[in-house]
């Protein structure tokens, strides 16, 4: 008779042994998609109808060379899976001693119309809710600051999006370029040639996605996706709830529009009958170029700021607070946006106690 003890493996056997990591003709795992494998979602675009289903309103005020780019990452040259016919880019352009210009505008690409705004006051309000009742499409998307570059697949997967639902709001998270906000690096000598020679590192516009290797978030998104958020600076609706908020309210007459955006967005998201759905592997990313809150320092940004708030909450009643719907989120993580994801979880997680041993 035979004795288990016997039959149990001695110590040190292969049957002890961890698996070995060397076996041959084992599956080869990859560690990174590659870069160009970024899907799209067919189908997206035109229907047998001749407009466009969206039109993107971008605000312009002595910006040239920055709304250049910005036009040219919005143009069917860098986007994804659209067509020019899918959609309209709407320049708004109020009067400066630095013209962007029709000609300049036009020239980079045929879906581009643009509109010359004679303005007084030192605000853009107008002159976006101007360009949007010029809009075809049967969606309206905002820029107010025409000094963003969006990633290439925000047109497919905001075309995407509507297919959601009658009455979704699609939101696109905001980051600034440099490794801190603008507002404070340009302390440190951040400025535009610093911006070109990251740029030009990453090779833009070659890969759009690669801005998020020289990003941080903007300081409205600086808690994450996860939590709700202050601004969008890039977000679009359909345009029966456009027209049911009245576009921008005119009562902002502040610089650069005080905390219009910021009021937009939030009654947007707060109608009852809204669905909030962020792009989340998608992004606009601020240039800088001297805008009142991220280009002026001191004092006069401390009371530009000022300005803004009490501006806000003479109209609103209170100050600002973001909205409180969750979101849905929609689209495909390029990898070097993780990051990003991780802090957003972290800081969620740090708020409720929740912080793994190797997020702390």
């Amino acid at each position: 008779m035979s004795n288990d003890q016997d039959n149990k493996p001695e110590s040190g056997t292969a049957a002890n042994q961890p698996t070995p990591k060397n076996i041959p003709n084992s599956p080869k795992p990859i560690m990174w998609f590659n870069p160009d494998s970024m899907p799209v979602m067919p189908g997206v675009g035109k229907t047998a109808e001749s407009r466009p289903l969206l039109s993107i309103v971008v605000m312009v005020y002595k910006m040239p060379e920055q709304a250049k780019k910005t036009i040219y990452s919005l143009s069917a040259h860098h986007q994804r899976g659209v067509d020019e016919a899918d959609y309209e880019i709407i320049v708004m352009e109020n009067p400066s001693d630095r013209m962007l210009g029709q000609e300049a505008a036009e020239s980079i690409a045929n879906n581009v119309r643009y509109f010359y705004y004679e303005e007084t006051l030192p605000t853009p309000v107008n002159a976006m809710n101007y360009g949007a009742q010029q809009a075809r499409g049967e969606w309206v998307g905002v820029m107010i600051d025409g000094a963003r570059m969006v990633t290439p697949g925000m047109i497919n997967y905001i075309l995407a999006a509507r297919r959601l639902g009658d009455d979704v709001v699609i939101a696109v998270p905001g980051y600034h370029l440099g490794n801190k906000v603008q507002q404070e690096a340009m302390l440190e000598g951040y400025d535009e040639n610093v911006e070109a020679e990251l740029l030009q590192s990453i090779s833009w516009p070659e890969d759009g996605y690669r801005l998020f290797e020289i990003a941080c978030l903007s300081g409205t998104s600086a808690g994450g996706y996860f939590k709700p958020i202050g601004e969008c600076n890039c977000f679009g609706m359909p345009k029966h709830i456009w027209n049911k908020l009245g576009g921008y309210d005119p009562g902002f007459t502040e610089t650069g529009g005080g905390q219009c955006n910021l009021d937009l967005y939030k009654r947007a998201v707060e109608l009852p009958e809204t669905t909030l759905v962020t792009l989340l592997g998608e992004g606009s990313f601020h240039q800088f170029h001297g805008g009142i809150t991220t280009g002026t320092k001191g004092e006069e940004r401390l009371k530009a700021m000022q300005d803004h708030f009490n501006q806000y909450t003479a109209l609103r009643g209170e100050p600002y607070k973001p909205p409180l719907k969750r979101s849905i989120y929609l689209g495909t993580l390029p990898d070097c946006a993780l990051k990003f994801v991780r802090h957003s979880a972290s800081v969620v997680m740090k708020n409720h106690g929740w912080i793994p041993r190797d997020l702390k």
